[in-house]
């Protein structure tokens, strides 16, 4: 979030999403298993939805508030998406943590509205909510789409080489429309650039792939639950960032919930 606050993030998407599908392309070597053009398309919207409007609200709303949503918000989904597919009732246990996301969820609302440890507030933290809970119903749709293409046969690598083919266009197009000429190029910006894609976006894509290959949608949801807290740790370091109360209450209560569901899982 720091540093998309100095970079456009049309651009930096566009840029990072090429090197990692060019990297997957060469890397998966095929890896293609049955056909599934519906699944295919829906993935390519899912990955754009997601990823688009995540980065789209780092730019309004502190980065701890950004994750904590989309991902608080993405096992909720999960439940009432199953529901709606398969008729599968959600555990009691499953309802209170879901109840208690959405608690968490409206704190951090909360704490988005009074422009806490970011400059946005008001109508813009309103869209930055808004961009957050889409991104959180794009991963869970990422989550179901490419567990159906792996059970169809396909490769982790070839999953992730055939997802952006909706994203590069637009997020393209975003870039030559909101301009790119007030970025001063250097060579420690362009390897900067190289440096986040991959440590940022091609190597936890590669990891979650993995995840959701072996985990349901729920669970991979659940268990990205420290994303929210370590950035919030990590927006320490950083002076655009300063401390809130309510930021930190907001993310102990999604956080507590989910280590809730961990807990009655294993037992």
């Amino acid at each position: 979030g720091t540093w998309l606050a100095a970079f456009p993030s049309p651009l930096f998407v566009f840029v990072s999403f090429t090197l990692t599908a060019v990297f997957f392309l060469g890397f998966s070597r095929g890896g293609v298993g049955e056909r599934a053009r519906g699944t295919l398309v829906l993935l390519n919207v899912a990955t754009a939805l997601t990823f688009l409007c995540f980065f789209y609200a780092l730019k309004l709303i502190e980065p701890a508030i950004v994750g904590a949503v989309e991902i608080g918000i993405g096992p909720v989904l999960a439940v009432l998406l199953t529901l709606m597919l398969t008729g599968a009732r959600p555990s009691s246990t499953r309802i209170v943590v879901c109840v208690g996301i959405l608690c968490g969820c409206g704190i951090l609302a909360a704490a988005a509205l009074q422009g806490s440890g970011f400059a946005s507030f008001g109508l813009s933290a309103w869209f930055g909510l808004g961009a957050s809970a889409a991104a959180g119903l794009g991963a869970v749709l990422i989550t179901m789409a490419s567990k159906a293409l792996i059970g169809k046969g396909w490769q982790f690598g070839a999953v992730l080489a055939h997802r952006f083919y909706l994203i590069l266009p637009i997020s393209l197009a975003l870039s030559v429309t909101t301009g790119v000429d007030g970025i001063e190029w250097s060579e420690g910006l362009s390897m900067s650039l190289v440096v986040v894609s991959i440590v940022g976006v091609l190597a936890p894509l590669y990891l979650l792939q993995i995840g959701i290959g072996k985990c349901d949608p729920y669970t991979v949801m659940v268990t990205m639950s420290a994303l929210p807290v370590l950035t919030f740790a990590i927006e320490g370091f950083s002076p655009l960032y300063s401390w809130s109360w309510l930021t930190a209450f907001g993310l102990a209560v999604v956080t507590a919930f989910l280590m809730i569901d961990v807990v009655a899982k294993k037992s």
